[in-house]
């Protein structure tokens, strides 16, 4: 019946008839009428049968635009479609009839309030209860600074993530070993260099441990050579110097290891410390003491030690004129000493118009310098030169030129990058599957959904679960059930199409297809496509209650800059939408709403 007509009475109780009559023949409003005007929050009341009994002035001013509409005895359902027609949701531009159908849903069976965007920008927060006689009060509320708020908090704490994860990333990335501790000398964070270096104590390094803790369970496994023998005292002075100290620190570890020891008060009352590795040096300087020995006893000995030299040693005179070479000289740049005694020292390094990288200097010792010489054959090498300058007793001078062969330095720094790169992939594979693991996904869904947001791109996730598993693994056991594993990952790999999509294992039996630049109809396809492979693959599983072989069910969500509040928001939502797959039975792919 139109909801216009003069005659018509929709069957409301008597009381709100007789208040609504009083307030429509310009009598005094009642009470609560004023009352509902003053509030400040729109609110409106339907009758059992979803017909508009009344409404008060902020609801009216709410939706200005439907004045004309707001009468008593229209339906809910056809103000909704009008004010969704007229651009007042912005929600339900381009599907207005699908947003009409999901309201209504939610209208008659009223839940959580709902949070919507009002045509002004404003937000407004719904609230809907039914009334022991069925009819039906709902009242809103402007909430947009609780949300705006609510947006900064998450920026905020996204922020905060990200530059967690840059100091993580950074404190990794030190070549030098690191670790902060607490006020209460409890171990806040270490990275893995740190462990590395104390490798006798790694089992007791964890965040919460306790600097004493970690140097007695050091002490238990001989890692501090210099406390043998005098455990306790050892540790006293290391605690006061951990505490005190303002020196650096020369610490020994078995096998002739050396640490240089910083540590420094934070503000906090913590103790930040700094190990680096100083072997070489020590190394050094402990095989410098043994030649001066050696020099200090004879003379003959300061011969042997120069012919059992690895590096090419040459004394020269003042103007560079080679006067001795030792064995060593012939091996790196193929010169017999017979032959290079009398030569120019030039003849082996570089010939460069208008440059002397051999330019004699008047002090004791000139500064070690890494520079490119020549073989007797041509060839170039890679090479460091020390040069010493000696006073002769008659007032003139002498200097010994060290060449050092950098080619095996080279060979070794090059195999030390190229072990770090390898470390760095391992930290980000799944050692079962080979694919990437949770810490890879975690760090490319956070990138992706920066990206997403600064271009305005979709991005799709899919969450992946194989059906059954405990029963396959129950059934055939967990040997076969890792090689499952390991055969879905490859499936699911050979089902991206894009060099971006990342197959990610995240936890379990779960994986994960994080899809830039996919929206949701792509992802849904993408997601069958994955079921299908696996299907055809046709992987044995004898106990499952659903097929044969082995099958999966997927959650399927998908959001633009303008979609989820956050990537956590994002993955709830696939995740839902897993869920929601196996509750409808498995074996099948839901898109989350």
């Amino acid at each position: 019946m139109p909801a216009s007509s003069a005659a018509y009475r929709p069957p409301l109780p008597l009381r709100w008839w007789q208040a609504l009559r009083a307030a429509l023949g310009g009598r005094r409003k009642p009470p609560y009428v004023e009352a509902m005007d003053a509030m400040d929050a729109a609110i409106v009341l339907f009758d059992a049968q979803d017909r508009l009994v009344l409404c008060n002035r902020d609801f009216r001013a709410l939706y200005s635009g439907l004045a004309h509409l707001l009468v008593p005895g229209r339906r809910f359902e056809d103000l909704l479609r009008e004010a969704a027609t007229l651009g007042v949701i912005p929600e339900a531009q381009g599907d207005v009839e699908g947003f009409v159908a999901r309201r209504v849903r939610q209208h008659r069976e009223p839940g959580a309030p709902l949070l919507r965007r009002m045509a002004n920008g404003r937000w407004r927060r719904i609230t809907e209860q039914r009334l022991a006689d069925g009819s039906l009060l709902a009242f809103s509320i402007d909430v947009t600074e609780l949300v705006e708020k609510e947006r900064a908090l998450e920026a905020a704490r996204a922020q905060a993530q990200q530059e967690r994860e840059r100091l993580d990333d950074a404190i990794e990335a030190l070549p030098d070993g690191f670790a902060l501790y607490d006020a209460d000398d409890r171990l806040v964070v270490c990275n893995q260099r740190y462990r590395d270096i104390y490798r006798l104590s790694a089992p007791a390094i964890r965040p919460g441990a306790r600097f004493d803790e970690l140097l007695r369970f050091g002490l238990a496994q001989g890692q501090y050579p210099a406390a043998a023998g005098r455990e306790e005292a050892w540790l006293q002075e290391r605690l006061h110097q951990h505490r005190h100290g303002r020196q650096p620190l020369l610490q020994e570890l078995p096998g002739n290891r050396w640490m240089r020891v910083e540590e420094r008060p934070t503000r906090l009352g913590g103790v930040a410390g700094v190990r680096v590795d100083v072997t070489e040096l020590v190394q050094r300087e402990q095989q410098l003491q043994q030649l001066n020995a050696r020099l200090a006893e004879s003379r003959a000995q300061l011969h042997a030690v120069i012919g059992t030299a690895l590096s090419a040693i040459l004394t020269l005179d003042e103007q560079g004129v080679v006067l001795s070479a030792n064995p060593a000289t012939e091996t790196i740049f193929g010169w017999p000493e017979a032959e290079l005694v009398g030569r120019d020292i030039r003849v082996l390094l570089p010939r460069e118009p208008g440059a002397d990288p051999f330019a004699l200097r008047a002090a004791p010792v000139a500064a070690p310098q890494d520079l490119r010489a020549r073989h007797r054959d041509g060839r170039a090498l890679a090479v460091q030169l020390a040069l010493s300058r000696l006073e002769t007793a008659g007032g003139g001078a002498r200097y010994v030129a060290l060449f050092t062969d950098l080619s095996e330095r080279e060979a070794y720094a090059q195999a030390l990058r190229d072990a770090n790169a390898q470390l760095a992939h391992l930290s980000e594979t799944d050692a079962l599957t080979g694919i990437a693991n949770r810490r890879r996904f975690d760090r490319a869904l956070h990138a992706e959904w920066r990206r997403s947001g600064r271009h305005g791109q979709p991005l799709a996730l899919l969450l992946v679960d194989v059906d059954h598993f405990k029963r396959f693994n129950d059934s055939r056991g967990h040997p076969e059930g890792d090689e499952c594993l390991r055969a879905i990952a490859q499936i699911l790999r050979h089902c991206v199409r894009r060099a971006d999509d990342l197959v990610a294992r995240y936890g379990g039996e779960e994986f994960a297809l994080l899809l830039p630049h996919t929206d949701d109809a792509e992802a849904l396809a993408l997601a069958l496509s994955c079921i299908e492979a696996v299907e055809t693959a046709a992987l044995p599983h004898p106990d499952s209650p659903l097929a044969p072989h082995v099958t999966l069910s997927v959650g399927v969500a998908c959001a633009s800059s303008a979609g989820e509040p956050s990537p956590a928001a994002l993955l709830a939502a696939a995740d839902s939408a897993m869920y929601a797959a196996k509750r409808a039975g498995r074996r099948r792919a839901v898109l989350a709403e």
